[in-house]
């Protein structure tokens, strides 16, 4: 066997099975037992005939029959010791590639990945691996997720670091068993493995995390929790890619709200105590915003494993919403499908809030209320009509007025705002300053241009809501708001007029 030439990794498998099988076997009954294709099996078998012939053991085919294999039980137990050990050329189904490739690309995010580093990693050729990625697109987008080509540099995730570790969660929980996340290594490092032997890449991510040890730290802090329970074997996989993440510089964000909600929150102090015991046992320091990340992990807990909100619940409840608005707001409301995917996904985050009376914080609500107050008024009438059990806190108000504002805006569909112009004196500097406006703002309607004296002489403001001059003016404060800026708009003219205006077009 010593000189026998290895075979491929998909080869292999055809060839256990069929070490394994006691009677004949059509090629499309070991195609449908190995997810292939009889054609793949059909391919491979010449290879694999004369790998057995070479072991001492004779592949027969027998048309009607099956296929099978012929020679002693020493013979078939020393080749089955031989597979294991042989280093073959490693092949993979679409799916395993497509697997392979979000973790690599997952465990690097946000930096780039090299489509050479890929290639390798996968052992397929570049169109392969570039109709693997694409495959994962789709998967990427479900988890919140975006990939990013950028010539010359390579492939990059983008999106936030909490759903690139609740990805890599997701990812490592489907693709490998938990008794390899779970196996015991030795102290001095990794599982031992024999030198000849080709580890697949996957579990060598699954081993290097370690994920028995914070399993242990899991049990000891909450312990309640049943060791070998799914909240268990996700809770400790996922406290092991925190670990691994900030290890690598990857810190979790959290907006200043949602962070004081959930420090503030008493789960929180079963996350602190896991943070220290992590620090203890493994030598690694987490940050406030890491342990509050995981203070949100622990609060889903019952959303992994309990009864989860109906989808068509909760897509009815979106569609209420929607057409609520629309009827109240703007009917192309109605038609805005990012509008029905982000309410989804606040709807989802909202039940859980409401679950465990986690607190809500909207540092913008203050200013919503002032710059859309017509979206806010129907925006509180919408909760009011549409409130559900528990009672909505009304800084929802302000995070849905958001929404609908949003798609107001993304869509133009805001009346537009009635501005009047006024200069010292010359009108030359009037039109520049109108000019750029109307470039900047197509959302505001330049109701009039007026000098300075003439706009105090007669202050007529009944058609206009907002006075922008390049001089400071004496307006009726009750009626009208004023702002003074440079004829050209500098940038912090830009920024002052896109608090109250909305955002520019660049």
């Amino acid at each position: 066997m010593a000189n026998v030439v290895p075979l491929d990794t998909r080869q292999a498998r055809i060839a256990r099975h069929l070490l394994m099988e006691s009677s004949p076997a059509t090629v499309r009954s070991i195609a449908s037992a190995l997810r292939l294709t009889p054609r793949m099996v059909h391919y491979n078998l010449k290879r694999i005939e004369r790998y057995m012939r070479d072991a001492g053991l004779r592949v027969v085919r027998r048309p009607g029959v099956g296929v099978w294999l012929e020679g002693s039980d020493e013979q078939r137990r020393a080749v089955a010791a031989a597979l294991d050990l042989a280093t073959g050329p490693r092949v993979l189904d679409a799916a395993g590639r497509r697997v392979r490739a979000l973790a690599a690309l997952l465990d690097r995010a946000p930096e780039p990945l090299q489509m050479l580093d890929l290639e390798r990693q996968l052992e397929a050729s570049r169109q392969t691996v570039r109709r693997d990625v694409r495959d994962a697109e789709s998967w990427l987008e479900e988890h919140r997720l975006h990939l990013q080509r950028l010539p010359g540099v390579g492939l990059a995730i983008r999106g936030d670091e909490i759903d690139v570790r609740k990805a890599l969660l997701a990812l490592i929980l489907d693709a490998v068993p938990q008794d390899i996340l779970f196996a015991e290594a030795p102290r001095n490092g990794s599982r031992a493995v024999e030198p000849e032997r080709h580890v697949d890449p996957l579990i060598s991510f699954a081993d290097s995390l370690e994920a028995a040890t914070y399993r242990a730290i899991l049990t000891e802090q909450i312990r309640e929790l049943d060791s070998t329970g799914p909240m268990t074997t996700a809770g400790s996989v996922y406290l092991a890619i925190v670990a691994r993440r900030v290890r690598a510089g990857r810190r979790a964000q959290l907006r200043s709200g949602q962070l004081r909600s959930l420090i503030d929150h008493p789960v929180a102090e079963a996350a602190s105590a896991i943070a220290v015991a992590v620090e203890r046992k493994v030598g690694l320091a987490l940050e406030e915003v890491d342990t509050a990340a995981i203070t949100e992990f622990l609060l889903g807990f019952a959303e992994l494993v309990g009864t989860p909100a109906s989808t068509d619940d909760e897509s009815e409840q979106v569609e209420r919403l929607v057409l609520s608005a629309a009827k109240r707001i703007h009917p192309a409301l109605a038609d805005d499908i990012q509008l029905r995917r982000s309410l989804a996904e606040h709807i989802q985050r909202l039940r859980v809030r409401l679950r465990y009376g986690l607190p809500v914080s909207n540092p913008l609500d203050h200013e919503v209320r002032e710059r859309y107050p017509d979206v806010y008024e129907a925006a509180s009438q919408i909760v009011a009509e549409l409130g559900v059990g528990n009672p909505v806190p009304p800084e929802e108000v302000g995070f849905l007025t958001m929404y609908l504002a949003g798609s107001l805006e993304r869509n133009r569909l805001r009346p537009k705002v009635r501005v009047t112009v006024v200069c010292p004196a010359g009108m030359a500097t009037a039109w520049i300053l109108v000019s750029r406006l109307a470039a900047l703002f197509p959302q505001i309607e330049v109701m009039r241009v007026v000098s300075k004296a003439a706009f105090e002489h007669r202050s007529d403001g009944t058609e206009t809501e907002i006075v922008i001059s390049t001089v400071p003016v004496d307006a009726d404060g009750d009626q009208v708001r004023s702002i003074v800026v440079s004829p050209l708009l500098h940038e912090r003219d830009i920024r002052r007029l896109s608090h109250i205006l909305g955002e520019p077009r660049r």
